[in-house]
């Protein structure tokens, strides 16, 4: 899938020093520099990312329309910046854009800084939608200015200062650090990140956005697209400066278990616990009741599915679950390819099930937990009282 990217470029100039002493014209610190770069930001940034990702993409570029944004950093901590703002002609820039044949991009991209490329949003929308593309935007302007756009990811002021709370449609609202939430064909979705160390958000979201991206042209479901965005932009802010993404900073460690789960016990509780530490997502493939009938005999599960399933779900080291009906779950590993597969102590690493398709990790078994012991007590107590 094809990605075009049009929007404000920015240029971020970094200048680091050190600082020993204050000026004595005025009260302020005199900063010795050290070292001196610039980097892409604005839609430059969400391009340097997506390419970095291997997605392929296009940027439109307007080679004159360039703002400059300068930050004086001593010992790592902000003195000031320095905005030399250019505004460009956007009218000019639509009237381009409008002779174009964009019937190759699947999405495009306006990144939108109010610096004028984008003064003529629905100009640009309207004739996107012409060629069926789907318009994802990270906005600047009230929300009246992006009718026609598929997606909208404005932050959580912006939802409210510029009326995307009235936004009848695909809709990301960014968190700043705290949980995102959006709404996708009339569904909620959430994802939370984890607490880091933040060093510098300059950037985070335009990495949040090219990181959502790739999720959409590598097929990923929206909620997983959701937490690889939360993932990719949190990995940015750890970083001093504007940060490009590479491939191993946005993929999860994903670990696959799998069971009949049929009587939750500590057993299977330990088993997921640990299951869940091993990595990022834990995927848990359950037996259909077909198959554990298969395998136990006519009186198993004793639980059906679709509470199985329930049971499951309210564990909060689960991530998916996903039902599999064949004798082993080795065409499931296939597909799913996980970093690690998680097995309990009843299992060397040789017996288990795709050890050659992901590394095993053996978890030991709690003994005197097990859905076997647990019904064999059960049969013993009735025998016993009758």
């Amino acid at each position: 899938m094809q990605v075009l990217i049009i929007g404000d470029i920015i240029i971020d100039r970094y200048i680091h020093g050190t600082t020993t002493r204050l000026n004595p014209e005025a009260p302020v610190p005199v900063v010795n520099v050290t070292n001196e770069y610039d980097s892409y930001g604005g839609a430059s940034l969400v391009f340097k990312n997506l390419e970095s990702l291997g997605v392929h993409v296009t940027q439109l570029h307007y080679d004159d329309e360039k703002s400059i944004k300068t930050r004086v950093l001593s010992d790592n901590h902000y003195i000031t910046r320095i905005d030399q703002d250019v505004i460009a002609n956007g009218d000019g820039i639509a009237d381009d854009i409008e002779e174009l044949d964009l019937s190759n991009f699947e999405y495009v991209i306006l990144s939108d800084y109010n610096k004028g490329v984008l003064d003529a949003a629905p100009r640009i929308i309207k004739h996107c939608n012409k060629f069926g593309c789907k318009v994802i935007v990270d906005p600047k302007r009230h929300a009246d200015h992006y009718k026609g756009a598929w997606l909208v990811k404005p932050n959580a002021k912006e939802f409210i200062d510029l009326g995307f709370n009235n936004w009848d449609g695909n809709i990301i609202i960014t968190g700043g650090g705290n949980t995102c939430t959006a709404e996708f064909e009339k569904i909620r979705y959430t994802s939370t990140p984890n607490k880091v160390e933040v060093s510098d958000v300059t950037g985070a979201g335009d990495c949040f956005l090219a990181s959502f991206v790739y999720g959409l042209t590598n097929g990923m479901k929206f909620q997983e697209c959701l937490d690889i965005a939360v993932f990719g932009s949190t990995e940015s802010v750890k970083h001093y400066g504007t940060y490009v993404l590479m491939p191993k900073d946005i993929r999860k460690k994903t670990v696959f278990t799998n069971g009949c789960f049929d009587i939750l016990h500590t057993g299977h509780l330990t088993l997921l616990k640990e299951a869940k530490a091993q990595g990022d997502y834990l995927i848990v493939g359950l037996n259909s009741d077909d198959s554990i009938q298969n395998l136990k005999g006519n009186d198993r599960p004793y639980n059906n599915f679709a509470i199985r399933r329930q049971q499951l779900e309210l564990i909060p080291y689960v991530d998916e679950i996903i039902e599999f009906s064949e004798e082993t779950p080795y065409n499931l590993i296939k597909d799913i390819k996980p970093n690690l597969i998680v097995k309990g102590g009843d299992y060397t690493i040789e017996e288990v099930v795709g050890h050659d398709l992901a590394p095993v990790h053996i978890v030991p078994t709690v003994k005197g937990h097990s859905t076997t012991d647990i019904l064999k007590a059960r049969d013993e107590n009735t025998n016993n009282r009758s």
